[in-house]
């Protein structure tokens, strides 16, 4: 291009060397090395699982994707929703009323392994995040997948007056063992939780310590430390971004069940139009869960949901996965001291990743890191435990034993 050209029309030259500038570092991101760091007691257990697992050692995201913030938002608004269905039923989990909605995407036969998903905040099976996951267990696991959503979300209806908390554990729980109650004690079933989800799987694997009934579980961007992370979500940019965001779908929540609460007499602190006023999530919770649950205050609530205190409880072979870079769970709230007395935990720090998010590749409309390592992990676990199961024509289905409940 000639020089007199550029000097007529200089804001060519600064586009031209902008978009130079632009490939370079694109490309330059591509060939670069991303290094995770793995924490773990050093057992022939977790060695045996590491070495089974390159995908542990490292992540390479997107090229054109710079950070946490914009990894975070595109892998929400990029990447494809898949079309799956699911079979859903309405689990009974109190004597008030209460029913969760738990989604099967396929029948399970007998002796298949079963992955059970967890969704983060008000999300569930109708997520993309969901979905690639249930998509990935099913094509390269040969897993049964089955999505349990929390009271009122997965566009289920609450039936009863009580929402969903951070702290409860125990819809989980009775999900659990609706699961076992089908498919018997040897069926391997392992279980990954995102965000919210992965907050109450890990408080509900410590609580259950060595009685917990999952042969493995997955930890993926998980809050360790509820009062960290809420106050991440009060900076200043967080504010106007994240957490509004968060808050109007939760108060969306609110507005979708808001007929459970008007009737309710037994909730007489719980004032719906405050919690429409609900600027932050503590806002809302302390409007909704508080009440609802009888705790002192939020912060009394925060960390009864704070799950770092039960990663030392822990007695199954469980992998945490979080990125340096998340902007919503900062992963300065995992206790790594802990990971590194617990022979029962390995622990993948990323450099990039964002939150729920992990994509990869140029065009990244499908699959993420957090699949692969998701696969790759439990697939280790059948190794370790010398399960295999391949289906046969005449293996019977065990799902219709639920479905006509």
């Amino acid at each position: 291009m000639p020089w007199s050209f550029l000097k007529r029309y200089p804001q060519v030259l600064v586009l031209t060397i902008s978009s130079t500038v632009a490939v370079a570092g694109c490309l330059w991101r591509a060939i670069k090395r991303y290094p995770s760091s793995i924490i773990m007691v050093p057992t022939e257990e977790n060695k045996f699982i590491v070495d089974q697992c390159p995908s542990f050692n490292e992540y390479r995201p997107t090229p054109w994707i710079f950070n946490g913030h914009f990894m975070t938002v595109f892998g929400v608004i990029f990447r494809s929703l898949p079309n799956v269905l699911f079979q859903r039923i309405l689990l009974p989990v109190d004597d008030t009323g209460g029913t969760i909605a738990i989604d099967w995407h396929t029948q399970p036969y007998k002796g298949q392994p079963i992955l059970l998903i967890l969704h983060g905040l008000t999300g569930g099976s109708d997520n993309e995040y969901v979905r690639w996951m249930t998509l990935s267990g099913h094509s390269k696991l040969n897993a049964c997948c089955v999505v349990v959503h929390a009271r009122g979300c997965g566009r289920s209806q609450l039936t009863s007056a009580r929402s969903f908390c951070a702290a409860d554990t125990n819809d989980l729980r009775i999900s659990i063992q609706y699961i076992r109650s089908i498919i018997g004690t040897e069926t391997p079933l392992f279980a990954v939780g995102y965000s919210l989800g992965a907050g109450i799987l890990t408080k509900y694997i410590g609580e259950e310590t060595d009685e917990c009934p999952l042969d493995g579980a997955v930890v993926c961007c998980a809050s360790f430390d509820m009062h960290l992370s809420t106050a991440n979500m009060e900076q200043l940019l967080h504010t106007y971004t994240y957490n509004r965001r968060l808050t109007n779908n939760l108060i969306r929540y609110m507005r979708q069940h808001e007929h459970h609460f008007n009737k309710s007499k037994s909730l007489q602190n719980l004032n719906v139009n405050q919690v429409y006023q609900s600027k932050t999530i503590r806002d809302f919770d302390t409007h909704v869960i508080v009440p609802q649950y009888g705790y002192r205050d939020v912060d009394h609530y925060y960390s009864e949901a704070s799950s770092n205190i039960w990663l030392k409880y822990i007695q199954i072979p469980t992998l945490i996965l979080s990125a340096i870079d998340d902007p919503i769970c900062p992963i300065d709230g995992l206790p790594v001291d802990d990971v590194l007395q617990n022979p029962y935990l390995i622990a993948i720090k990323t450099l990039e990743g964002g939150h729920v998010s992990y994509l990869q590749g140029w065009w990244p409309r499908k699959f993420s890191y957090d699949n692969i390592v998701v696969v790759d992990y439990f697939k280790a676990r059948l190794k370790q435990m010398n399960y295999q199961w391949e289906q046969d024509n005449n293996d019977q289905k065990l799902i219709s034993i639920c479905l006509d409940q």
